[in-house]
């Protein structure tokens, strides 16, 4: 089972705040993260404490809990000084052979000649001798070949072996890198003077455009241009030469430009974006969280096109109408998905899923978003056996330059949940091999199964009907593929795993610790859904829900209303991010009985609930409670007959549906109950609900005294010292409080909203009186 609880990693030194305290992390130990407290006295020591996993996964979910990773990172100053052993370490194995065979003559020669001098006719005269020691010490550090049972070194001549040594005992501590072999650089001799070279320059960049200019215009050009400078030298006086460099020069000038270059400046860095990548051949990772592959495969498999009755449940009206436009022709009967998958690399289990007609950005977004939290829920109501809790943060997302990747949205996504991306090659599906492994998998082991199939290619199953054999709708495919992603696929032993399952080597990471998710306000900004809205004294509204607190920004409602950004998390309402001058501003649900139920429920509860009562516009909370909830048992038990339906959304179809059902849509708060008054309580001065009939006003009075009256004492029992005396009753009393119970008697005038339930015997909704008391 891998319901178990995770281990996350965080880096030493990060901070974490959450309910008025703030700690430091120092360290990982078994079972969760050890920390320190932040702040410390003059005199006070270092004490250190212990998060569970548990606890770090609670406080992952909640959204007031702030996370910075970033709280004690090095500076500068604190980076390591790279040393000239390291550089000589770097240096390719034949060059350190051959500059350790040099230093093996100059030791030799130092030997021999007692210290020098190193002159050419001295070390001819001992060349024998010198040439001896250098291969005897050559030989025994293995700096040289055996051939034929002999051993063969590298030797030098007189001249030679002088240059060496005046290089390497010319330094202060003799190092072997004096004596690398020096690249040639060719003719160093500057032949443009540096007025000349910077001109040249200037215009050479010119051919950097994505005008793409040919070689022989910046000839033309820098003529020109050295044709200009020499008469404006002249004007002023200078009568020195400013040649016009020869065009074999200019050639080799644009030559110098690094590829990369070249192709972003005269193509776009889009385009050279889609050419070069770091990656080849794939990169391997340790920690789950820390690589992660994504990518669209259209699936094998044929399905309805036509939605199925469960669809028009959770989908507004004329979805297809709005994405689509109106239908010009006949549309086609049968389609293919296209399927979006997120993968770790580290473990192989899939973190991510997402089924669209097309590749589009919003599926990428609601991946990302899957793959930063819990969904249990989903493998819940798909009747999986084993939950799909698995989830991390974003280290490094690699992915193709297809259009729904390669845009801002998804970029600023990514970087804003705190990970970074890599763009892979175009048609180079090693760059990323690991879901393009899964894919095929899941066409041997999925697609293949099911009616309707396609194969791999059009030669694949000529005599089969791949449109007629079509069983299922997108809600039944979409079904199918989450049982397969939580109880098959993570339970088959992985060749690149060496044998292991996904689950246990998700269970085996954990003592690297998975890394940590964003909170979920910072998930919320990265992945929600962005839409606009008008700010009021009230906050803001969404789908008629209130969202605000007034007091958290009385300057920016002075002169009313003003429009705001609002970032959605589809799948909790607990509370909505506004950005008001740069600013985010957290506002919470004024409606929390709703905040567990999803955006879509939301809006299928609203629209079923306006439908039945197109007349009032006016709804009591519990009444759109009854109704979310009803749907969402729905949901539940229609999966089975009907399919899993969709959660995604746009903000497109958020703004339509809100136009079309929520326009006039006013959700108010039940009325709360309170007692009755009558003459006397207001000749008084208490408050009420009204003047009602005695017999009312009695049997609340009845019942708030039973309310009221503590438990019984056992016998012998004496009250407690600083209990007060009841107080006698008194002939003004009614005779309710002096142990009279009548019968209550029932409300004659319910609260507006007709289907809200009755109210408790013997209590009144508040209100301002109506005037149907009467004396009695």
């Amino acid at each position: 089972m891998n319901a178990c609880v995770q281990h996350f990693h965080f880096e030493p030194g990060a901070l974490i705040a959450y309910e008025g305290y703030e700690v430091v992390v120092t360290g990982s130990v078994r079972g969760g993260i050890a920390v320190r407290d932040r702040w410390l006295g003059a005199d006070e020591t270092v004490r250190h404490y212990v998060l569970s996993d548990a606890k770090i996964q609670e406080l992952l979910l909640r959204p007031d809990v702030v996370i910075d990773a970033a709280f004690s990172v090095d500076g500068p100053g604190d980076l390591p000084v790279v040393s000239t052993e390291t550089a000589f370490a770097d240096c390719p194995a034949e060059q350190r052979r051959t500059a350790l065979q040099k230093e093996a003559f100059c030791l030799a020669a130092r030997t021999v000649l007692k210290g020098g001098p190193y002159h050419p006719s001295r070390i001819e005269e001992h060349l024998a001798d010198i040439i001896r020691l250098a291969l005897d010490r050559q030989r025994l550090n293995g700096l040289g070949q055996q051939r034929n049972g002999r051993f063969e070194g590298r030797t030098w001549g007189p001249r030679s072996i002088s240059n060496f040594c005046k290089a390497y005992f010319g330094m202060r501590q003799p190092h072997p890198r004096a004596l690398l072999d020096r690249i040639s650089a060719g003719n160093r001799t500057r032949r443009l003077t540096p007025a000349q070279d910077a001109l040249l320059d200037e215009c050479c960049h010119a051919w950097l455009s994505t005008a793409q200019p040919s070689g022989a215009s910046i000839v033309r050009l820098v003529e020109r241009r050295f044709r200009a400078a020499r008469a404006e030298r002249l004007r002023h006086g200078d009568t020195q030469s400013f040649t016009t460099p020869h065009p074999n020069t200019i050639y080799r000038r644009l030559k110098r430009f690094p590829r990369l270059e070249v192709v972003a400046g005269r193509e776009g860095f889009r385009a050279a974006q889609k050419e070069f990548s770091p990656t080849q051949h794939g990169v391997r990772a340790l920690k789950p969280g820390e690589l992660i592959e994504l990518d669209f495969w259209k699936g094998d498999v044929f399905t309805f096109s036509e939605q199925s009755k469960f669809w028009d449940l959770l989908t507004p009206d004329l979805q297809k109408l709005l994405k689509d436009g109106k239908p010009t022709g006949r549309k086609k009967e049968r389609q293919r998905l296209w399927i979006c998958i997120a993968i770790d690399v580290a473990t192989r289990m899939v973190l991510g899923v997402g089924i669209a007609e097309k590749p589009n950005e919003r599926t990428v977004i609601e991946v990302l978003d899957m793959v930063m939290r819990d969904k249990s829920d989903i493998s819940r109501l798909a009747g999986c056996k084993m939950p799909m809790s698995q989830h991390c943060g974003l280290g490094t997302v690699i992915f193709d330059t297809g259009n729904e990747f390669f845009n801002e949205v998804v970029q600023t996504a990514i970087l804003a949940a705190g990970g970074s991306f890599i763009y892979g090659r175009a048609a180079v599906p090693m760059d990323k091999p690991f879901v393009e492994r899964f894919f095929g998998g899941l066409r041997t082991l999925f697609a293949d199964e099911l009616p309707g199939k396609t194969g791999f290619s059009a030669d694949c199953l000529v005599g089969y009907d791949k449109e007629g054999m079509a069983a299922f709708n997108a809600e039944e495919f979409r079904h199918l593929l989450i049982r397969y992603l939580v109880d098959h696929y993570p339970l088959r032993r992985h060749a690149g795993l060496v044998g292991k399952r996904p689950i246990d080597a998700w269970k085996d990471a954990q003592k690297y610790g998975v890394l940590p998710p964003p909170p979920l306000r910072v998930r919320r900004n990265a992945t929600g859904l962005r839409v606009m809205r008008m700010l009021t004294k009230e906050g803001v509204k969404i789908c008629g829900l209130p969202f605000g607190d007034p007091s958290l920004f009385p300057r920016h409602i002075r002169n009313g209303k003003v429009p705001v950004e609002v970032r959605i998390d589809p799948n909790d309402l607990r509370e909505v991010t506004i950005l008001v001058d740069g600013q985010q501003i957290h506002l919470a649900n004024q409606r929390p009985d709703l905040g567990h139920h999803s955006i879509r429920t939301l809006m299928a509860a609203i629209k079923e609930m306006t439908a039945s009562r197109p007349q009032d516009r006016d709804f009591y909370e519990h009444v759109l409670a009854d109704y979310a909830d009803d749907f969402a048992r729905k949901i539940e038990t229609g999966i089975r007959k009907h399919g899993l339906p969709s959660t995604e959304i746009t903000p497109e179809q958020l703004d339509w549906f809100e136009s079309s059902f929520c326009l006039r849509l006013n959700v108010i708060r039940t009325p709360e109950a309170t007692r009755s008054a009558d003459m006397g309580d207001l000749l008084a001065g208490r408050t009420g609900a009204g003047i009602h009939s005695a017999a009312d006003i009695a049997a609340e009075r009845t019942a708030e005294a039973e309310a009221a009256q503590p438990e019984p004492e056992p016998d012998g029992a004496l009250p407690p010292p600083d209990a007060p005396e009841p107080e006698p009753p008194t002939a003004a009393d009614p005779p309710a409080r002096r142990g009279r119970k009548p019968a209550p008697k029932p409300d004659p005038s319910p609260p507006a909203g007709g289907d809200a339930p009755q109210p408790a015997p013997g209590r009144r909704f508040s209100g301002a009186p109506k005037g149907k008391g009467r004396f009695t």
